[in-house]
């Protein structure tokens, strides 16, 4: 999901924000904390990534690259992409986040898009690399070494009970209580939302067997870049770091070969979830394993295989999994879900969501 929190209130009316903020603060102030995680990102949305997928596409031998972003596109059809900035997808052969793999870049100037690519799967900030290919946005483009891409507003294509995580979090953060009746409205809120997507379809054969994927923003301010947001695993800085504002910070404007020295946050809100719930023999040794898991935070994916995230797994990510159970899952220790299930706006087809079309809003 959707790196930024701030998407779970575009929805709500600002008296329903207000209320809600207040009611978190007493009940659980480092839950509060986290909702708007990055300034950066609440000041430029354009360059708040929302999403990261990875999965098998429908033509044989690809593999799909889809970055959602800007939790405040419109509806009326246009996509909220930003100018004098790039975005990353970096992809490295090894999860160690080291220098071997690749990073393919999309950068905007008015309606065109440069698309590059650099050596490397931790490209530094603002690195676009080798331009490879233009395209024009909203429309789909094929290159000479065989990327696909199509870029555009689209229906947001998270499904989530924001609601009952805000309740379920703030409860087990802030009063210390496991309390899954906070999911039983499963109202999906992003449902009627938009998202603006990058779409990159990378043959096969430019691919090692496995691979590990993130994706960063960076936008040129003040006469220097600087990175605007980063994601991998959904839910990561909302659920695994909710307790600590400043290793959220730290994470969004890092990359993965830092995170180590987060492990013990994500370790420690698995810990108190499995305690809590009180069904897991060995909550330590679970909370460790998780942390392994979740950092360096990174989508691992067998390379021509069928991606699937979820509990059992994680490999890649397919826009159709269901993400939020998949991580609620994960940091409990059993399956549960937040019973929103509107999965009615995922196409298994090229390009994989459903395109704005502003003359049937």
């Amino acid at each position: 999901m959707t790196a930024n929190m701030q998407r779970l209130f575009n929805g709500f009316g600002i008296k329903a924000v207000s209320a809600l903020l207040v009611c978190l603060t007493v009940v659980a102030p480092s839950l509060a904390s986290h909702h708007f995680e990055s300034d950066l990102s609440r000041q430029y949305p354009q360059f708040d990534i929302t999403d990261l997928f990875v999965f098998d596409s429908e033509q044989p031998n690809y593999t799909s690259f889809m970055m959602n972003v800007n939790p405040a596109t419109a509806r009326d059809g246009k996509p909220g992409f930003g100018e004098n900035g790039v975005y990353s997808f970096h992809i490295a052969f090894d999860k160690a986040a080291g220098l071997e793999g690749i990073t393919i870049t999309a950068s905007l100037q008015g309606d065109e898009w440069s698309f590059g690519m650099a050596e490397g799967a931790n490209a530094a900030i603002g690195v676009k690399g080798n331009t490879f290919g233009k395209a024009k946005v909203g429309t789909t483009k094929v290159f000479g070494n065989g990327i696909k891409v199509w870029t555009g507003a689209a229906r947001d294509t998270f499904v989530g009970n924001s609601e009952g995580i805000l309740g379920f979090m703030g409860k087990l953060l802030g009063q210390g209580q496991f309390d899954l009746s906070a999911f039983d409205k499963g109202v999906d809120l992003f449902k009627d939302f938009q998202s603006s997507v990058i779409l990159i379809e990378v043959p096969n054969s430019i691919l090692p067997g496995k691979i590990y994927t993130y994706a960063s923003s960076a936008m040129y301010l003040k006469d220097t870049w600087v990175q605007v947001n980063r994601l991998a695993n959904p839910l990561t800085t909302h659920m695994f770091m909710a307790n600590n504002k400043m290793e959220i910070a730290e994470h969004v404007h890092h990359r993965p070969d830092s995170d180590a020295s987060r492990e013990y946050a994500v370790s420690g809100v698995t810990l108190r979830a499995v305690v809590l719930d009180g069904k897991m023999a060995l909550p330590v040794a679970y909370a460790d394993k998780v942390a392994k898991m979740m950092l360096p935070d990174m989508i691992p994916y067998q390379v021509g295989s069928k991606a699937k995230y979820s509990f059992e797994s994680i490999n890649g990510r397919n826009p159709a999994d269901d993400a939020m159970d998949a991580v609620l899952s994960i940091l409990v220790g059993r399956e549960i879900t937040d019973n929103a299930n509107t999965f009615d706006r995922h196409p298994q087809t090229f390009p994989y969501v459903v395109p704005i079309n502003p003359d049937s809003m």
